[in-house]
Protein backbone atom coordinates (compact mmCIF):
# COMPACT_ATOMS: atom_id res chain seq x y z
CA UNK A 1 0.00 0.00 0.00
CA UNK A 2 1.24 3.49 -0.85
CA UNK A 3 2.09 5.25 2.44
CA UNK A 4 2.30 8.64 0.67
CA UNK A 5 -1.26 8.16 -0.55
CA UNK A 6 -2.41 7.29 2.97
CA UNK A 7 -0.77 10.35 4.46
CA UNK A 8 -2.17 12.61 1.76
CA UNK A 9 -5.64 11.15 2.29
CA UNK A 10 -5.33 11.64 6.04
CA UNK A 11 -4.79 15.36 5.54
CA UNK A 12 -7.68 15.56 3.09
CA UNK A 13 -9.95 13.62 5.44
CA UNK A 14 -9.26 16.05 8.29
CA UNK A 15 -10.03 18.94 5.95
CA UNK A 16 -13.16 17.13 4.75
CA UNK A 17 -14.26 16.65 8.36
CA UNK A 18 -14.26 20.38 8.95
CA UNK A 19 -17.25 20.62 6.60
CA UNK A 20 -19.35 18.33 8.83
CA UNK A 21 -21.30 19.51 11.94
CA UNK A 22 -19.38 17.23 14.27
CA UNK A 23 -18.41 18.84 17.51
CA UNK A 24 -21.55 20.63 18.65
CA UNK A 25 -19.42 23.18 20.48
CA UNK A 26 -16.91 20.62 21.84
CA UNK A 27 -13.28 21.49 21.26
CA UNK A 28 -11.24 19.59 23.83
CA UNK A 29 -7.97 18.04 22.65
CA UNK A 30 -9.00 14.49 23.58
CA UNK A 31 -11.85 14.55 21.04
CA UNK A 32 -9.58 15.95 18.33
CA UNK A 33 -6.87 13.38 19.09
CA UNK A 34 -9.43 10.58 18.76
CA UNK A 35 -10.61 12.00 15.46
CA UNK A 36 -7.06 12.25 14.07
CA UNK A 37 -6.48 8.58 14.84
CA UNK A 38 -9.78 7.73 13.13
CA UNK A 39 -8.77 9.86 10.13
CA UNK A 40 -5.56 7.91 9.61
CA UNK A 41 -7.37 4.62 10.03
CA UNK A 42 -10.01 5.66 7.53
CA UNK A 43 -7.33 6.85 5.10
CA UNK A 44 -5.80 3.37 5.20
CA UNK A 45 -9.10 1.83 4.12
CA UNK A 46 -9.69 4.50 1.49
CA UNK A 47 -6.25 3.99 -0.05
CA UNK A 48 -7.02 0.28 -0.42
CA UNK A 49 -10.25 1.11 -2.21
CA UNK A 50 -8.44 3.59 -4.47
CA UNK A 51 -5.75 1.08 -5.40
CA UNK A 52 -8.42 -1.48 -6.29
CA UNK A 53 -10.40 0.97 -8.43
CA UNK A 54 -7.30 2.20 -10.25
CA UNK A 55 -6.70 -1.34 -11.51
CA UNK A 56 -10.33 -2.44 -11.84
CA UNK A 57 -12.59 0.62 -12.05
CA UNK A 58 -15.64 -1.54 -12.77
CA UNK A 59 -15.54 -3.21 -9.34
CA UNK A 60 -18.91 -2.91 -7.51
CA UNK A 61 -19.02 -1.48 -3.99
CA UNK A 62 -20.48 -4.70 -2.60
CA UNK A 63 -17.41 -6.65 -3.76
CA UNK A 64 -15.10 -4.05 -2.19
CA UNK A 65 -17.00 -4.26 1.10
CA UNK A 66 -16.55 -8.02 1.20
CA UNK A 67 -12.86 -7.85 0.29
CA UNK A 68 -12.00 -5.11 2.79
CA UNK A 69 -14.48 -5.98 5.55
CA UNK A 70 -16.26 -2.64 5.29
CA UNK A 71 -19.90 -1.72 5.83
CA UNK A 72 -22.16 0.02 3.34
CA UNK A 73 -22.03 3.29 5.33
CA UNK A 74 -18.26 3.12 5.47
CA UNK A 75 -18.08 2.61 1.70
CA UNK A 76 -20.41 5.51 1.05
CA UNK A 77 -18.21 7.77 3.13
CA UNK A 78 -15.13 6.41 1.35
CA UNK A 79 -16.65 7.18 -2.04
CA UNK A 80 -17.56 10.68 -0.92
CA UNK A 81 -14.00 11.29 0.19
CA UNK A 82 -12.69 10.01 -3.15
CA UNK A 83 -14.88 12.60 -4.89
CA UNK A 84 -13.35 15.39 -2.83
CA UNK A 85 -9.73 14.24 -3.03
CA UNK A 86 -7.47 16.17 -5.40
CA UNK A 87 -4.81 13.49 -4.86
CA UNK A 88 -7.10 10.66 -6.00
CA UNK A 89 -8.45 12.62 -8.95
CA UNK A 90 -4.89 13.19 -10.15
CA UNK A 91 -4.11 9.48 -9.79
CA UNK A 92 -7.21 8.47 -11.76
CA UNK A 93 -6.50 11.05 -14.46
CA UNK A 94 -3.04 9.61 -15.12
CA UNK A 95 -3.84 5.93 -14.63
CA UNK A 96 -4.03 3.36 -17.48
CA UNK A 97 -7.81 3.50 -16.96
CA UNK A 98 -8.20 7.26 -17.42
CA UNK A 99 -10.42 6.68 -20.47
CA UNK A 100 -12.83 4.69 -18.28
CA UNK A 101 -13.19 7.80 -16.12
CA UNK A 102 -13.75 9.92 -19.24
CA UNK A 103 -16.60 7.64 -20.31
CA UNK A 104 -18.22 7.93 -16.87
CA UNK A 105 -17.86 11.70 -16.98
CA UNK A 106 -19.35 12.14 -20.44
CA UNK A 107 -22.15 9.58 -20.36
CA UNK A 108 -23.16 9.29 -16.70
CA UNK A 109 -22.13 12.43 -14.83
CA UNK A 110 -23.18 14.76 -17.65
CA UNK A 111 -25.68 12.72 -19.69
CA UNK A 112 -24.89 12.54 -23.41
CA UNK A 113 -26.65 10.82 -26.29
CA UNK A 114 -24.85 9.98 -29.53
CA UNK A 115 -26.41 9.00 -32.84
CA UNK A 116 -23.92 7.52 -35.29
CA UNK A 117 -24.93 7.59 -38.96
CA UNK A 118 -23.06 4.92 -40.90
CA UNK A 119 -23.05 6.82 -44.18
CA UNK A 120 -21.67 5.29 -47.38
CA UNK A 121 -22.14 2.04 -49.24
CA UNK A 122 -18.57 1.61 -50.48
CA UNK A 123 -14.96 2.58 -49.76
CA UNK A 124 -11.93 3.17 -52.01
CA UNK A 125 -9.62 1.54 -49.43
CA UNK A 126 -9.23 -1.96 -48.03
CA UNK A 127 -7.48 -1.20 -44.74
CA UNK A 128 -5.97 -4.28 -43.15
CA UNK A 129 -7.42 -3.54 -39.69
CA UNK A 130 -10.94 -2.63 -40.87
CA UNK A 131 -13.67 -4.96 -39.53
CA UNK A 132 -15.33 -4.82 -42.97
CA UNK A 133 -12.25 -6.23 -44.74
CA UNK A 134 -11.31 -9.90 -45.06
CA UNK A 135 -8.11 -11.24 -46.64
CA UNK A 136 -8.26 -14.09 -49.14
CA UNK A 137 -5.61 -16.79 -49.47
CA UNK A 138 -4.14 -15.04 -52.53
CA UNK A 139 -3.62 -11.86 -50.49
CA UNK A 140 -6.48 -9.93 -52.11
CA UNK A 141 -8.86 -8.18 -49.75
CA UNK A 142 -12.63 -8.30 -49.90
CA UNK A 143 -14.83 -5.48 -48.64
CA UNK A 144 -18.15 -6.26 -46.94
CA UNK A 145 -20.82 -3.81 -48.14
CA UNK A 146 -24.47 -3.14 -47.41
CA UNK A 147 -26.98 -4.63 -49.83
CA UNK A 148 -30.08 -2.82 -50.95
CA UNK A 149 -31.45 -0.52 -53.61
CA UNK A 150 -31.03 3.22 -53.50
CA UNK A 151 -34.76 3.79 -53.00
CA UNK A 152 -34.70 1.82 -49.73
CA UNK A 153 -31.98 3.99 -48.17
CA UNK A 154 -32.71 6.60 -45.50
CA UNK A 155 -34.87 9.33 -47.01
CA UNK A 156 -34.58 13.03 -46.25
CA UNK A 157 -37.91 12.74 -44.44
CA UNK A 158 -36.53 10.03 -42.14
CA UNK A 159 -33.30 11.96 -41.49
CA UNK A 160 -35.31 15.06 -40.59
CA UNK A 161 -37.43 13.03 -38.17
CA UNK A 162 -34.32 11.47 -36.56
CA UNK A 163 -32.82 14.89 -35.97
CA UNK A 164 -36.11 16.24 -34.64
CA UNK A 165 -36.09 13.40 -32.10
CA UNK A 166 -32.44 14.07 -31.21
CA UNK A 167 -33.20 17.77 -30.90
CA UNK A 168 -35.90 16.93 -28.39
CA UNK A 169 -33.27 15.26 -26.22
CA UNK A 170 -31.03 18.30 -26.65
CA UNK A 171 -33.74 20.58 -25.30
CA UNK A 172 -33.76 18.55 -22.07
CA UNK A 173 -30.86 17.82 -19.73
CA UNK A 174 -29.04 15.63 -22.25
CA UNK A 175 -26.11 16.77 -24.40
CA UNK A 176 -26.37 15.38 -27.94
CA UNK A 177 -23.88 14.59 -30.67
CA UNK A 178 -24.17 13.35 -34.25
CA UNK A 179 -21.35 11.27 -35.72
CA UNK A 180 -21.03 10.59 -39.44
CA UNK A 181 -18.85 7.55 -39.77
CA UNK A 182 -18.59 3.99 -41.04
CA UNK A 183 -19.34 1.39 -41.65
CA UNK A 184 -17.86 2.38 -44.98
CA UNK A 185 -16.49 5.70 -46.26
CA UNK A 186 -19.01 8.55 -45.64
CA UNK A 187 -17.73 10.66 -48.54
CA UNK A 188 -18.94 8.01 -51.00
CA UNK A 189 -22.43 9.42 -50.30
CA UNK A 190 -22.02 13.21 -50.07
CA UNK A 191 -25.73 13.88 -50.62
CA UNK A 192 -26.75 12.01 -47.44
CA UNK A 193 -23.91 13.74 -45.60
CA UNK A 194 -25.18 17.10 -46.78
CA UNK A 195 -28.73 16.44 -45.54
CA UNK A 196 -27.52 15.29 -42.11
CA UNK A 197 -25.20 18.27 -41.72
CA UNK A 198 -27.75 20.84 -42.81
CA UNK A 199 -30.47 19.47 -40.56
CA UNK A 200 -28.13 19.06 -37.56
CA UNK A 201 -26.75 22.57 -37.94
CA UNK A 202 -30.28 23.99 -38.14
CA UNK A 203 -30.91 22.43 -34.71
CA UNK A 204 -27.50 23.43 -33.30
CA UNK A 205 -26.44 19.81 -32.80
CA UNK A 206 -22.71 19.12 -32.93
CA UNK A 207 -21.39 16.92 -35.74
CA UNK A 208 -18.22 14.84 -35.94
CA UNK A 209 -17.06 13.39 -39.24
CA UNK A 210 -14.78 10.34 -39.49
CA UNK A 211 -13.17 9.74 -42.89
CA UNK A 212 -10.17 8.02 -44.45
CA UNK A 213 -9.50 11.30 -46.31
CA UNK A 214 -8.97 9.71 -49.72
CA UNK A 215 -11.96 11.55 -51.19
CA UNK A 216 -11.11 14.97 -49.74
CA UNK A 217 -9.69 15.72 -53.17
CA UNK A 218 -12.19 18.30 -54.39
CA UNK A 219 -13.05 21.74 -52.99
CA UNK A 220 -16.74 20.74 -52.87
CA UNK A 221 -16.16 17.69 -50.65
CA UNK A 222 -13.74 19.57 -48.41
CA UNK A 223 -16.21 22.42 -47.91
CA UNK A 224 -18.94 19.91 -47.15
CA UNK A 225 -16.73 18.19 -44.57
CA UNK A 226 -15.89 21.49 -42.92
CA UNK A 227 -19.54 21.93 -41.97
CA UNK A 228 -18.80 19.46 -39.17
CA UNK A 229 -17.49 20.71 -35.83
CA UNK A 230 -14.75 18.07 -35.96
CA UNK A 231 -13.17 16.15 -38.87
CA UNK A 232 -11.06 13.14 -37.97
CA UNK A 233 -8.93 11.63 -40.74
CA UNK A 234 -7.40 8.16 -40.68
CA UNK A 235 -3.62 8.21 -41.21
CA UNK A 236 -1.62 5.12 -40.28
CA UNK A 237 1.57 5.25 -42.35
CA UNK A 238 4.57 7.53 -42.88
CA UNK A 239 5.75 6.23 -46.25
CA UNK A 240 4.14 5.39 -49.58
CA UNK A 241 5.21 1.75 -49.26
CA UNK A 242 3.67 1.32 -45.79
CA UNK A 243 0.54 3.23 -46.82
CA UNK A 244 0.01 1.04 -49.86
CA UNK A 245 0.50 -2.13 -47.83
CA UNK A 246 -1.92 -1.06 -45.10
CA UNK A 247 -4.66 0.50 -47.19
CA UNK A 248 -4.66 -1.61 -50.38
CA UNK A 249 -2.36 -4.62 -50.03
CA UNK A 250 -2.61 -6.69 -53.20
CA UNK A 251 -5.70 -4.83 -54.35
CA UNK A 252 -5.75 -2.30 -57.17
CA UNK A 253 -5.12 1.23 -56.00
CA UNK A 254 -7.19 3.88 -57.82
CA UNK A 255 -5.17 6.76 -59.30
CA UNK A 256 -4.83 9.84 -57.12
CA UNK A 257 -5.12 7.87 -53.88
CA UNK A 258 -1.54 7.38 -52.80
CA UNK A 259 0.16 8.59 -49.65
CA UNK A 260 1.25 11.96 -51.13
CA UNK A 261 -2.33 12.50 -52.31
CA UNK A 262 -3.70 11.96 -48.81
CA UNK A 263 -1.22 14.44 -47.34
CA UNK A 264 -2.21 16.97 -50.00
CA UNK A 265 -5.88 16.45 -49.15
CA UNK A 266 -5.21 17.16 -45.47
CA UNK A 267 -3.16 20.27 -46.20
CA UNK A 268 -5.85 21.56 -48.53
CA UNK A 269 -8.52 20.93 -45.88
CA UNK A 270 -6.52 22.97 -43.36
CA UNK A 271 -6.03 25.72 -45.95
CA UNK A 272 -9.73 25.74 -46.88
CA UNK A 273 -10.67 26.05 -43.22
CA UNK A 274 -8.60 29.19 -42.91
CA UNK A 275 -10.00 30.62 -46.12
CA UNK A 276 -13.59 29.96 -45.04
CA UNK A 277 -12.99 31.26 -41.52
CA UNK A 278 -14.68 28.30 -39.84
CA UNK A 279 -13.78 26.78 -36.46
CA UNK A 280 -13.86 23.11 -37.43
CA UNK A 281 -11.32 21.06 -35.52
CA UNK A 282 -9.21 18.88 -37.81
CA UNK A 283 -7.43 15.86 -36.43
CA UNK A 284 -5.74 12.60 -37.31
CA UNK A 285 -6.70 9.16 -36.06
CA UNK A 286 -3.78 6.72 -36.02
CA UNK A 287 -4.11 3.02 -35.29
CA UNK A 288 -0.88 1.71 -33.78
CA UNK A 289 0.01 -1.65 -35.29
CA UNK A 290 3.01 -3.95 -35.24
CA UNK A 291 3.96 -2.42 -38.60
CA UNK A 292 4.03 1.22 -37.45
CA UNK A 293 4.50 1.19 -33.67
CA UNK A 294 8.06 2.54 -33.89
CA UNK A 295 6.86 5.65 -35.71
CA UNK A 296 4.72 7.30 -33.01
CA UNK A 297 6.95 10.35 -32.66
CA UNK A 298 7.13 10.62 -36.44
CA UNK A 299 3.33 10.66 -36.65
CA UNK A 300 3.18 13.49 -34.12
CA UNK A 301 5.78 15.47 -36.07
CA UNK A 302 3.81 14.89 -39.30
CA UNK A 303 0.54 16.00 -37.66
CA UNK A 304 2.22 19.21 -36.52
CA UNK A 305 3.67 19.78 -39.98
CA UNK A 306 0.28 19.29 -41.63
CA UNK A 307 -1.25 21.96 -39.38
CA UNK A 308 -3.96 19.78 -37.85
CA UNK A 309 -5.19 20.41 -34.31
CA UNK A 310 -4.62 16.98 -32.80
CA UNK A 311 -3.62 13.38 -33.32
CA UNK A 312 -5.36 10.52 -31.53
CA UNK A 313 -3.57 7.17 -31.13
CA UNK A 314 -5.56 3.96 -30.71
CA UNK A 315 -4.83 0.23 -30.81
CA UNK A 316 -6.18 -2.39 -33.15
CA UNK A 317 -9.06 -3.41 -30.90
CA UNK A 318 -8.97 -7.10 -31.71
CA UNK A 319 -5.25 -7.91 -31.46
CA UNK A 320 -3.20 -7.39 -28.27
CA UNK A 321 0.39 -6.20 -28.60
CA UNK A 322 3.45 -8.32 -28.09
CA UNK A 323 5.32 -7.43 -24.89
CA UNK A 324 8.24 -5.80 -26.71
CA UNK A 325 5.86 -3.79 -28.89
CA UNK A 326 4.01 -2.43 -25.87
CA UNK A 327 7.33 -1.55 -24.24
CA UNK A 328 8.34 0.49 -27.31
CA UNK A 329 4.95 2.23 -27.36
CA UNK A 330 5.24 3.08 -23.65
CA UNK A 331 8.72 4.53 -24.14
CA UNK A 332 7.56 6.69 -27.07
CA UNK A 333 4.61 8.01 -25.08
CA UNK A 334 6.88 8.87 -22.15
CA UNK A 335 9.27 10.82 -24.41
CA UNK A 336 6.41 12.74 -26.01
CA UNK A 337 4.95 13.68 -22.65
CA UNK A 338 8.31 15.02 -21.49
CA UNK A 339 8.41 17.62 -24.28
CA UNK A 340 4.86 18.50 -25.41
CA UNK A 341 6.01 22.00 -26.35
CA UNK A 342 7.94 20.59 -29.33
CA UNK A 343 4.76 19.88 -31.27
CA UNK A 344 1.94 22.07 -32.50
CA UNK A 345 -0.69 19.34 -32.54
CA UNK A 346 -2.31 18.10 -29.34
CA UNK A 347 -1.56 14.43 -28.72
CA UNK A 348 -3.98 11.91 -27.19
CA UNK A 349 -3.37 8.27 -26.34
CA UNK A 350 -6.18 5.78 -25.73
CA UNK A 351 -5.82 3.96 -22.41
CA UNK A 352 -6.39 0.71 -24.27
CA UNK A 353 -2.86 1.04 -25.68
CA UNK A 354 -1.76 -0.36 -22.31
CA UNK A 355 -2.20 -4.02 -21.33
CA UNK A 356 -3.10 -2.73 -17.83
CA UNK A 357 -6.23 -1.09 -19.21
CA UNK A 358 -9.49 -2.81 -18.21
CA UNK A 359 -10.22 -3.41 -21.91
CA UNK A 360 -7.52 -6.10 -21.91
CA UNK A 361 -7.59 -7.22 -18.27
CA UNK A 362 -11.32 -8.00 -18.23
CA UNK A 363 -11.92 -9.29 -21.76
CA UNK A 364 -13.99 -12.32 -20.75
CA UNK A 365 -17.62 -11.50 -20.14
CA UNK A 366 -20.96 -10.63 -21.69
CA UNK A 367 -22.52 -7.30 -22.64
CA UNK A 368 -26.27 -6.65 -22.52
CA UNK A 369 -26.46 -4.60 -25.76
CA UNK A 370 -29.96 -3.15 -25.33
CA UNK A 371 -28.75 -1.26 -22.24
CA UNK A 372 -26.28 0.66 -24.41
CA UNK A 373 -29.23 2.15 -26.32
CA UNK A 374 -29.64 4.57 -23.38
CA UNK A 375 -26.44 6.27 -24.55
CA UNK A 376 -26.02 5.72 -28.30
CA UNK A 377 -27.50 4.21 -31.44
CA UNK A 378 -25.97 3.30 -34.81
CA UNK A 379 -28.02 3.78 -37.98
CA UNK A 380 -27.02 2.09 -41.24
CA UNK A 381 -27.52 3.64 -44.70
CA UNK A 382 -30.76 1.68 -44.92
CA UNK A 383 -32.08 2.80 -41.54
CA UNK A 384 -31.43 -0.36 -39.50
CA UNK A 385 -30.62 0.52 -35.90
CA UNK A 386 -28.34 -1.17 -33.39
CA UNK A 387 -26.97 -0.07 -30.01
CA UNK A 388 -23.58 -1.71 -30.78
CA UNK A 389 -21.08 -1.54 -33.65
CA UNK A 390 -21.35 -5.27 -34.16
CA UNK A 391 -25.02 -5.00 -35.10
CA UNK A 392 -24.46 -2.24 -37.66
CA UNK A 393 -21.48 -3.52 -39.67
CA UNK A 394 -22.21 -5.38 -42.91
CA UNK A 395 -21.13 -9.02 -43.15
CA UNK A 396 -19.46 -10.55 -46.22
CA UNK A 397 -22.89 -11.46 -47.64
CA UNK A 398 -24.23 -7.97 -46.93
CA UNK A 399 -26.59 -9.23 -44.23
CA UNK A 400 -26.52 -7.59 -40.79
CA UNK A 401 -26.43 -9.68 -37.64
CA UNK A 402 -30.16 -9.24 -37.14
CA UNK A 403 -29.98 -10.49 -33.54
CA UNK A 404 -28.69 -7.02 -32.61
CA UNK A 405 -30.92 -4.93 -34.88
CA UNK A 406 -33.64 -3.20 -32.87
CA UNK A 407 -35.69 -1.74 -35.71
CA UNK A 408 -35.57 0.11 -39.00
CA UNK A 409 -36.22 3.82 -39.38
CA UNK A 410 -38.52 4.64 -42.26
CA UNK A 411 -41.47 6.95 -42.84
CA UNK A 412 -43.91 6.29 -40.02
CA UNK A 413 -41.35 4.55 -37.81
CA UNK A 414 -39.18 7.03 -35.89
CA UNK A 415 -36.10 6.98 -33.69
CA UNK A 416 -38.14 7.73 -30.57
CA UNK A 417 -40.50 4.85 -31.32
CA UNK A 418 -37.54 2.48 -31.58
CA UNK A 419 -36.01 3.74 -28.34
CA UNK A 420 -39.36 3.59 -26.53
CA UNK A 421 -39.89 -0.03 -27.57
CA UNK A 422 -36.37 -1.35 -27.17
CA UNK A 423 -36.38 -5.17 -27.20
CA UNK A 424 -34.13 -7.17 -24.90
CA UNK A 425 -31.29 -8.35 -27.08
CA UNK A 426 -29.17 -11.49 -26.62
CA UNK A 427 -25.91 -11.11 -24.77
CA UNK A 428 -22.83 -10.19 -26.79
CA UNK A 429 -19.31 -11.34 -25.94
CA UNK A 430 -16.91 -8.65 -24.74
CA UNK A 431 -14.38 -9.64 -27.39
CA UNK A 432 -16.76 -8.31 -30.08
CA UNK A 433 -16.85 -4.82 -28.50
CA UNK A 434 -14.56 -1.87 -29.04
CA UNK A 435 -13.02 -0.26 -25.91
CA UNK A 436 -15.73 2.39 -25.58
CA UNK A 437 -18.56 -0.15 -25.69
CA UNK A 438 -16.65 -2.52 -23.45
CA UNK A 439 -16.11 0.08 -20.72
CA UNK A 440 -19.63 1.43 -21.10
CA UNK A 441 -20.97 -2.10 -20.52
CA UNK A 442 -18.83 -2.48 -17.39
CA UNK A 443 -19.93 0.86 -15.97
CA UNK A 444 -23.62 0.20 -16.67
CA UNK A 445 -23.31 -3.04 -14.72
CA UNK A 446 -21.31 -1.43 -11.90
CA UNK A 447 -23.79 1.40 -11.39
CA UNK A 448 -26.82 -0.91 -11.50
CA UNK A 449 -25.18 -3.25 -8.97
CA UNK A 450 -24.20 -0.33 -6.72
CA UNK A 451 -27.71 1.13 -6.80
CA UNK A 452 -29.19 -2.23 -5.75
CA UNK A 453 -26.64 -2.39 -2.91
CA UNK A 454 -27.50 1.11 -1.68
CA UNK A 455 -24.88 3.29 -3.38
CA UNK A 456 -26.94 6.02 -5.02
CA UNK A 457 -25.57 8.30 -7.79
CA UNK A 458 -24.51 11.07 -5.38
CA UNK A 459 -21.86 8.63 -4.09
CA UNK A 460 -20.43 7.67 -7.48
CA UNK A 461 -16.65 7.77 -6.78
CA UNK A 462 -15.94 9.00 -10.30
CA UNK A 463 -18.25 12.01 -10.18
CA UNK A 464 -15.81 14.67 -8.98
CA UNK A 465 -18.21 17.48 -9.96
CA UNK A 466 -20.53 16.78 -7.02
CA UNK A 467 -17.83 16.63 -4.35
CA UNK A 468 -19.35 19.63 -2.56
CA UNK A 469 -22.67 17.83 -2.05
CA UNK A 470 -23.11 16.32 1.41
CA UNK A 471 -26.04 13.86 1.53
CA UNK A 472 -27.93 13.90 4.81
CA UNK A 473 -27.14 10.27 5.62
CA UNK A 474 -23.41 11.07 5.74
CA UNK A 475 -23.95 13.73 8.39
CA UNK A 476 -26.41 11.53 10.25
CA UNK A 477 -23.94 8.65 10.51
CA UNK A 478 -21.12 10.70 11.99
CA UNK A 479 -21.14 10.92 15.76
CA UNK A 480 -19.89 13.77 17.92
CA UNK A 481 -17.06 11.67 19.34
CA UNK A 482 -15.76 9.98 16.23
CA UNK A 483 -15.16 11.73 12.94
CA UNK A 484 -15.81 8.60 10.89
CA UNK A 485 -17.86 5.47 11.57
CA UNK A 486 -15.09 3.01 10.64
CA UNK A 487 -14.08 1.02 13.70
CA UNK A 488 -10.55 -0.30 14.26
CA UNK A 489 -10.52 -3.96 13.24
CA UNK A 490 -7.78 -6.52 13.31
Amino acid sequence: MDSDLTESLTREIIEFGHRLPLYSGQSNSAVRQTDNIACHHFATYTSRVVERLLKSPHTPAESLCRELNMTLDEMKLTYKLIQTSATVKEMFTHSPNADYLNIVNHYFNRPMYVVVFFVGTSCPGRCIFCPNVSVRKDGKRDLSVYRGSRDTMLSRESIVQILDDVSGMHEGPVSTLIKISGGLEPLTDPETMRIIMEEAQARQIRIKLFTNGLLLNTPELRRLSLQASDVRISLNALTERMFSQMVFGENYRPPGMGFPDLLTNIRNLVSDRKELGVNTRIGINTVILEENHRNIEGFVALASNLGVDYIDFKPNYFTPYQTRTERTITQSIARLRQHPEKYRANVYFAGSLSSENVFWTHRDGLCHPHKQSRFKLFITPFGQCSPVHHGAFPSPDGILDSRFTVGQIKPGHTLNEILDNMPQLPDLEFDKLNPFEHMLALEIEREETDWAFGITPEYNPYNFQIAATLPEDIVGNVTANHLFPIQVRA
